[in-house]
C-alpha cells in the first residue's frame, strides 16, 4: 500500500514552473535540506569551516566523519551517537555563543553551497500559495539560518537539548527515518492535513520512510541506493548536480 502512495500524485493537477520543473497542487510541500536544496549536507561544510576557526575543531571533524557520517550513509544513525556528536560539535559553547558561531558560518560558507534552482521551485510553490516546509537532520538553529535565507518560514528539524543555555544533546524523537514521518505527520494534524496531501522531495535513502508516506514523492539529487529505490517505484527524478558549480 505504501508504494502506491505516490501514484496519488497522477491524480493530481501538476503544472511547470519557468524551468521546466513539475509543481504539485498541494496544500503543503517539504522539502530536506542537504545535498537537495544545497549541494553539500550542512554537517560537513559546518566542520570544513570550523576547522579553520580553532584546534577543537580537529577533533570533532574527526568524531563525525569516522563515526556519524558512516553511520548515516548506512542508515544507522541513532539518538545517542547524535547527540554525542552534538555535545562534541559545541563543546564550551552556549546557545547564544553557538547562534552566533551558526550565522558566521553561514554568512561564510553555507549560503554559498545553496542551489539556484531551488529559488525557482520554491517560488513556483508560494505563487500558488502551497505551504513549504523545510524538514531536515539538521539542528535547529542551522536550519533556521537556510529557511530564513529561502524564505521557509516553517522548519521541522531536530531539536537541541538545553540545560539552561547548555546543549546537552538533541530532544527525542530524532529527525531522520522514521522519526521524520513522526514529525511531519504531528505537523499536519494541526492543519487537518494527512500525509497522503502532500509532496515531499529529498536526496537520501534515509527518506524512504516519508517519501513512502507522502502523496507526491520526488527524488532530487539522489544518492545511488535511492535512485534505485525511484526507479523500481516509478517515482519522479530531479538532478540539480549538473548544473552547480562547487563553491569553496
Amino acid at each position: 500500500m505504501l508504494w502506491g502512495m505516490g501514484r496519488a500524485c497522477g491524480s493530481l493537477r501538476t503544472g511547470l514552473n519557468e524551468v521546466g520543473m513539475r509543481v504539485y497542487d498541494v496544500p503543503v510541500v517539504f522539502f530536506d535540506l542537504d545535498d537537495s536544496l544545497i549541494n553539500k549536507d550542512a554537517n560537513s561544510l559546518w566542520i570544513r569551516w570550523r576547522f579553520r576557526q580553532d584546534r577543537w575543531a580537529m577533533v570533532e571533524a574527526t568524531l563525525a566523519m569516522l563515526s556519524l557520517y558512516r553511520a548515516y550513509k548506512k542508515g544507522k544513525v541513532t539518538h545517542w551517537r547524535l547527540s554525542n556528536y552534538y555535545r562534541t560539535r559545541t563543546r564550551g559553547m552556549s546557545l547564544a555563543d553557538y547562534e552566533m558561531s551558526v550565522q558566521r558560518f553561514f554568512d561564510e560558507r553555507g549560503q554559498l553551497h545553496i542551489y539556484p534552482q531551488a529559488a525557482s521551485l520554491l517560488f513556483a510553490y508560494q505563487r500558488q500559495g502551497t505551504r513549504i516546509v523545510m524538514i531536515t537532520g539538521a539542528d535547529e538553529v542551522v536550519a533556521k539560518a537556510y529557511g530564513r535565507a529561502l524564505g521557509i518560514n516553517d522548519v521541522i528539524s531536530n531539536r537541541l537539548k538545553l540545560e539552561g543555555q547548555r546543549i546537552k544533546g538533541l530532544e527525542e524523537p530524532l529527525c531522520y527515518g522514521p522519526g521524520k514521518v513522526a514529525l511531519a505527520g504531528n505537523y499536519l494534524t494541526g492543519l487537518n492535513l494527512t500525509l497522503a496531501e502532500t509532496a515531499f522531495y529529498s536526496d537520501s535513502h534515509a527518506d524512504l520512510p516519508l517519501l513512502e508516506a507522502v502523496g507526491c514523492p520526488v527524488v532530487l539529487n539522489p544518492n545511488p541506493q535511492l535512485r534505485a529505490a525511484a526507479g523500481v517505484r516509478n517515482w519522479p527524478v530531479l538532478d540539480w548536480r549538473h548544473d552547480a558549480t562547487p563553491a569553496d
